[in-house]
């Protein structure tokens, strides 16, 4: 009996697409992985499995056909054609497309979101660069859509940087849950071959298992905790983003000209098109979460599809969306250009109010009746209504004298600037490290992968946990 025409347009098919092109490498890697260790355990036919899928992934994968309804019984079918039933059936022995799909996803998943965190280490770099390019220059910033305060440039960058850092946390905190191994737990109960699931894990570069059975094929919460970290990024994206609009408005900001487009009508019009098209992106990844959770909502515990096949697609679309806002941003920064004259066009001594009332309040008068004489005294800050000497006033409301108070933890001070630019870099360099650590791992196991023998066995994968030691050393 064939599949109904509506089951293969919008389930078989689709998912073959998907599986065929973002997911067969990650299939083979744990297809062989579980071979090797059957092969370790001495089972027939599994280092001949090992060997078949090896050279098997080197060829390309038939299109859907219907034929087979996905892409494990695709690469099942092929090694019973071209190897015999016996090798293509020594690889399935206590396998189960629970714990091999699960641990399929959440290797394409792992290996997606390390490419997302180096966009964003690459755009926290570009942001610190950027401020310490632009050190000293005065900005008026905004509470309330109003003039507040002067601050500087390098300031602000370095407050969207740290923000940003706190964002790379939460990946990283996420990544570290995605980047555990199903394998082993075959459909629910486990495993009844003696498989080491801790070396399958390594074998395919995870920090280890997922414990329990169940939870390993049952759970969806590793993604649910990744659509939080990349909604939260989202967020902080925008937020910048809305800021460069604005600048951008008022001529403060210049994007490139590679970045900009002219107007249909208008020829006067040069639009920062990049940086809508990089809100537009990060817009994306704040709906993120909401599918997520609906897909995890009433599900039984025991119930797979909805966690598994069903939140892969809106992952790899938000983890598409984020690296494309990541991008785009860097590439604002990077190509754009500030113009100090605009970004201090509102510098008034209105902005500056807070620190005439400061000086009344230390030369004795109460908080209350400085506030009020200082508002007396606007527009301007005359002296004659603050009753205070007119160049002690100039003095003391000056930008420089306003810089040099504020030498606090992550104040607007230039030694308190220059002290957050170092932390900053410091900050960066090591997440660059953990993420190189991360990294290695997964380039190693690939490589075991295509290349360890079965006989090489146990000592074979102590001898790869050695090398990953060194490679995370360098």
């Amino acid at each position: 009996m064939g599949w109904h025409g509506v089951f293969r347009r919008w389930v078989l098919a689709r998912h073959y697409r998907l599986a065929r092109e973002a997911l067969v490498p990650h299939f083979f890697d744990a297809l062989t992985a579980y071979a090797l260790e059957l092969a370790r355990l001495g089972l027939p036919h599994a280092k001949e499995a090992v060997a078949a899928l090896r050279e098997l992934r080197t060829l390309p994968l038939p299109s859907f056909t219907g034929e087979v309804e996905d892409v494990f019984f695709s690469i099942q079918a092929q090694l019973a054609e071209h190897w015999g039933e016996e090798v293509a059936g020594a690889v399935r022995r206590g396998l189960s497309r629970n714990d091999l799909d699960l641990t399929v996803f959440r290797a394409y998943l792992r290996d997606r979101t390390l490419a997302l965190l180096g966009d964003l280490l690459r755009l926290r770099r570009a942001v610190l660069r950027l401020a310490a390019r632009v050190e000293g220059v005065v900005v008026v910033l905004y509470t309330h859509h109003r003039p507040a305060q002067p601050s500087t440039l390098d300031h602000y960058l370095l407050g969207v940087e740290s923000l940003l850092s706190r964002d790379t946390e939460r990946l990283f905190r996420a990544l570290s849950n995605v980047n555990r191994s199903p394998l082993g737990a075959s459909a629910l109960a486990g495993c009844p071959y003696p498989v080491d699931r801790r070396r399958l894990a390594a074998l395919l570069g995870f920090e280890g298992p997922v414990e329990n059975t169940l939870d390993a094929v049952a759970s969806g919460d590793y993604a649910l905790e990744l659509a939080a970290a990349l909604q939260t990024l989202g967020a902080s994206l925008s937020r910048l983003l809305t800021d460069l609009l604005f600048w951008a408005g008022r001529g403060a900001f210049l994007v490139g000209e590679g970045l900009s487009q002219g107007s249909s009508l208008m020829p006067q019009k040069q639009n920062p098109v990049v940086l809508e098209h990089a809100r537009i992106y990060a817009g994306r990844l704040m709906g993120s979460l909401e599918a997520l959770a609906f897909l995890n909502h009433n599900t039984p515990f025991t119930d797979l599809n909805d966690h598994s096949t069903g939140v892969l697609e809106p992952l790899a679309a938000a983890l598409e969306a984020g690296e494309a806002a990541l991008e785009l941003t860097r590439a604002a920064l990077e190509e754009g250009a500030f113009v100090q004259k605009a970004l201090m066009e509102e510098l008034s001594p209105e902005v500056l109010a807070s620190e005439a009332v400061d000086l009344l309040v230390r030369k004795g008068i109460p908080l209350p009746e400085a506030y009020r004489r200082v508002r007396g005294a606007l527009p301007g800050l005359r002296p004659e209504l603050l009753g205070v000497d007119r160049e002690e006033l100039l003095s003391w409301v000056s930008l420089p004298a306003f810089l040099a108070r504020r030498e606090v933890l992550g104040g607007v001070g230039p030694k308190a600037r220059a002290q957050a630019l170092s932390r900053a870099k410091r900050r960066l360099k090591e997440d660059q490290k953990a993420l190189a650590g991360l990294r290695a791992r997964v380039r190693l196991a690939r490589r075991w992968l295509q290349h360890l023998q079965p006989e090489e066995g146990q000592e074979g994968a102590e001898e790869k946990g050695q090398v990953e030691g060194k490679e995370r050393q360098k």
